[in-house]
């Protein structure tokens, strides 16, 4: 008899925290180790679609374009995060000071887990909106 697949909250218990977590805190590292090689990464911000196949690439997406080091995250906020069958749901607000001033911003998205680490992450984000 064959165990039962794992449901998507089992596998992915903590990730998407830890996925805010390493954003709001530029831990580069603790961001790259969530993700497999290959990774499935697409998201969609007000102004662009991303993709990424590697978390060296999702890396750069998140700390070079939509976190650089000018952008101090403030505080974290988790939404709800429910599973979907073998996908998770993640969301989390961020508050951020920017060049710009103080601002919010809210990414969404559904992902799957391997081995533990995020194999796909679909994302949409809100952009910053000024406080």
């Amino acid at each position: 008899m064959s165990r039962p697949t794992p449901s998507a909250t089992e596998l992915g218990r903590g990730l998407g925290e830890q996925l805010a977590t390493a954003i709001a805190t530029r831990d580069r590292a603790a961001l790259r180790a969530l993700f497999t090689t290959p990774v499935r990464f697409t998201a969609v911000t007000p102004r662009r679609f991303w993709d990424a196949e590697t978390p060296v690439e999702i890396e750069d997406v998140v700390f070079g374009h939509w976190f650089p080091d000018d952008v101090a995250v403030t505080d974290v906020r988790m939404l709800e995060r429910d599973p979907v069958q073998h996908t998770a749901t993640l969301g989390y607000r961020l508050a951020a000071d920017t060049p710009a001033g103080p601002t919010v911003v809210e990414q969404v998205g559904y992902y799957q887990v391997t081995d533990g680490r995020i194999s796909t992450l679909r994302l949409v984000c809100s952009g910053f909106h000024r406080v």
